[in-house]
């Protein structure tokens, strides 16, 4: 059973580059073949009796298999799914939300670890800008990868010191993960002073835990 690993996307783009990975979201799939990644057809066939055309997957499930074009799926494995794409198995994102006309972001589960091959593969394949935040609560890990048009910057925490900002507060975060502590005031009164070093927003966990840059 895989630890899940939280992530929050967000593209950006020109209206049409955006409007075409919106579409390949939420438009109808026919699943061509099963696998790791299912060969999927978005093409609605000229049915001679009229038939209506019906999707195997609803809107927003198997965003990778949906997303990702141009590459073998017959001949995809665990391993390679792991290698290029970041995670072992594909991943729904039940609202992929317009931000606006050239943005759309969402939120979704992936095993293990956050999908960051998947994640550059869109921004190149559909020209586009974005960010990958995420953290792993069971292996400590948190961080951020963003898209910009000149650079690839990357972001590493430990899930702490994100995760308390993916809430309502700081204040909300501690009582959520000390309220069943009460028999560890020692466990209590570490993260009550652990806290005190951690980042009040983005700009400043962006600032504390950047990790590299690289120029595109």
């Amino acid at each position: 059973m895989p630890n899940w690993c939280e992530n929050w996307v967000t593209f950006t783009g020109s209206k049409e580059h955006i409007g075409k990975l919106k579409s390949r979201v939420v438009n109808p799939v026919k699943v061509m073949q099963e696998g790791w990644l299912a060969t999927l057809s978005f093409d609605q066939p000229p049915w001679e009796y009229g038939e209506e055309f019906k999707s195997d997957i609803p809107p927003g499930f198997s965003v990778m298999a949906r997303t990702l074009q141009g590459i073998d799926k017959k001949s995809i494995d665990y391993n390679w799914m792991v290698d290029n794409l970041g995670t072992k198995w594909d991943f729904d994102i039940g609202n992929l939300d317009p931000l606006s006309d050239t943005s759309i972001g969402g939120y979704f589960t992936t095993a293990w670890s956050p999908p960051e091959g998947w994640f550059l593969r869109v921004c190149d394949q559909y020209r586009v800008t974005g960010e990958l935040s995420y953290g792993e609560g069971g292996n400590d890990f948190a961080g951020i990868l963003e898209i910009t048009p000149t650079s690839e910057i990357r972001y590493y925490s430990g899930y702490h010191e994100w995760a308390q900002l993916t809430d309502e507060s700081l204040e909300c975060y501690l009582e959520k993960i000390t309220s069943e502590e009460d028999e560890y005031p020692e466990y209590i009164k570490a993260m009550n002073e652990a806290s005190l070093e951690w980042p009040k927003d983005w700009a400043s966990y962006k600032e504390k835990f950047i990790e590299s840059t690289t120029q595109k």
